[in-house]
């Protein structure tokens, strides 16, 4: 296949449309070929490009092997499936497809057995439920997605139950949402800032609340406040920018990495403090800067050209200027790219792929549908599928 596609390459026959169509066959042949744990995980794998799988989900799922419950779970994140039939393995005995029944339960109607099922000793079912909840919308729910944000031994379980209380909560439970914040670990604490800001949600307390975060909390949590309260405007946005300044400038290099990357540099003193923390911060801070900086006409020629130089160096932050300039459409680092897809690393492999994705470079991307690593395969048919 590699072979194939070099001499496709060579002679311009990788266009779009070809890279798609192999991407697609690449796809449903890893799909069908896996088995058993395997089989699991590229059913997983495949859910970024489910829309264009379907026939070939619909398949598996037919299979009634281990994978196919996650198939058809598979199916219905993206609205397809069949949820009229598989809404009858609700009561199922197999803990797989009875996650599958629980989560076609997504309308007001079967409120009932859906609030049961958050209280299944199937963390697969709990999820199900709750993430049925989050399309129902249904404020009778409320009480019982509570609840389950309080209590469940799941953390992913209690972030999904907090996002779908974020669609129907009223005053009383923002105030109940808080009183979880003090023993919360930094998963679900960015789930409430999340779920503070939704409509609705924001006018019945949830601005006061992340104000609160922003102005007395540090870290992910309060460079997400920040950004929000910044984009709302009005008086807001000042409080939106200083804690974004805030987090900039203490915490952990991914928070400041993360607080860089969200604030204008129009705002009056940012572009000063972006410069500074370009040279004297910390190597990941520093990347996170310079591509700040690249982005704007008075400093992006030499914050590109100081990119290139830390991407093409033995520093540990090499990889992460590399995609930042990928992510920019700088097409000096596409031999940088390109040695490391000749890498027996498959770390090292997966960046090369993420980085010609980012750079928009689908055709040298193809090149990984015919990589030695099934996982990589599968990930690289998917991406191209999903463009």
């Amino acid at each position: 296949m590699r072979q194939a596609l070099r001499e496709d390459y060579r002679k311009g026959r990788l266009s779009p449309a070809a890279v798609q169509d192999l991407a697609r066959v690449v796809g449903e042949r890893e799909l069908h070929q896996a088995e058993g744990k395997t089989g699991i995980q590229r059913v997983q794998q495949v859910g970024l490009c489910a829309r264009e799988l379907e026939d070939s989900l619909k398949k598996r799922a037919a299979l009634h092997d281990a994978a196919a419950p996650w198939a058809a779970l598979a199916l219905l994140e993206v609205d397809r499936g069949d949820p009229a039939t598989w809404r009858q393995l609700a009561d199922s005995s197999d803990d797989g497809w009875r996650a599958v029944g629980v989560r076609t339960l997504d309308h007001r109607r079967y409120g009932g057995k859906r609030r049961a099922a958050m209280l299944d000793p199937d963390e697969r079912v709990r999820r199900s439920a709750v993430l049925a909840a989050l399309e129902a919308r249904d404020t009778a729910d409320r009480d019982m997605l509570l609840d389950v944000a309080r209590n469940d031994p799941s953390r992913l379980v209690r972030v999904t139950a907090i996002r779908a209380l974020g669609w129907v909560a009223i005053e009383s439970d923002v105030l109940a949402m808080r009183d979880l914040w003090a023993t919360a670990p930094q998963p679900v604490r960015q789930a409430l800032v999340a779920a503070w800001s939704f409509p609705g949600t924001l006018e019945r307390g949830g601005q006061r609340e992340l104000i609160w975060v922003a102005e007395t909390h540090a870290g992910t949590p309060s460079v997400m406040a920040g950004g929000i309260l910044m984009r709302l405007g009005g008086q807001t946005r000042g409080i939106g920018v200083a804690a974004l300044r805030k987090g900039m400038q203490a915490g952990i290099a991914r928070d400041r990495a993360f607080a860089i990357s969200m604030v204008p540099l129009s705002e009056p003193g940012i572009l000063d403090l972006v410069k500074k923390l370009a040279e004297e911060a910390e190597p990941q801070v520093r990347v996170a800067a310079l591509s700040k900086l690249a982005t704007h006409p008075e400093t992006g020629a030499e914050a590109r050209k100081k990119l290139g130089e830390i991407a093409a160096s033995d520093e540990p932050t090499a990889d992460k200027a590399q995609q930042a300039m990928a992510r920019l459409g700088d097409r000096r680092v596409l031999r940088l790219l390109l040695n490391k897809a000749k890498s027996s690393d498959l770390r090292i492999r997966q960046s090369a792929l993420r980085g010609l994705l980012a750079l928009g470079d689908t055709q040298r991307a193809a090149f990984f549908m015919a990589d030695p690593n099934a996982a990589l395969r599968t990930r690289a048919a998917c991406e191209l599928l999903a463009r």
